[in-house]
């Protein structure tokens, strides 16, 4: 357990970056959402995958050498919100896409599920 005595090194992760991406973006903050995109690219290797996280200073990755799937599918739904690419670009950033229930709305004549 830490118990603060140590202050743990500062991380990033590419699939924790472009999902905050994604927030930013669905609220409007479209030039920090591609700042933080920019930094992501920061943990593409050479042959074009994606590093699953990178401790600084020492720029070592973590963890291991892991280039995860979960990692890639981050930083492709990532790109093609800021890029609008397909259909389903608007997915997580386009609030009128999402269907009634994911709002909040109130479903007062609907049968409670209790």
């Amino acid at each position: 357990m830490w118990s603060g005595a140590t202050r743990a090194p500062p991380t990033s992760t590419s699939d924790e970056t472009c999902e905050c991406l994604l927030a930013y973006l669905s609220v409007g903050r479209e030039e920090f959402a591609l700042e933080l995109f920019q930094q992501a690219q920061d943990l593409r290797s050479e042959e074009g995958y994606y590093w699953t996280g990178i401790v600084y200073p020492q720029r070592v990755h973590f963890p291991g050498d892991e280039r995860s799937t979960y990692t890639a599918a981050a930083v492709v739904l990532a790109a093609d919100a800021l890029a609008g690419a397909s259909a389903a670009s608007g997915l997580f950033v386009d609030h009128d896409l999402l269907p009634e229930v994911a709002l909040g709305e109130s479903h007062q004549d609907e049968p409670s599920l209790d």
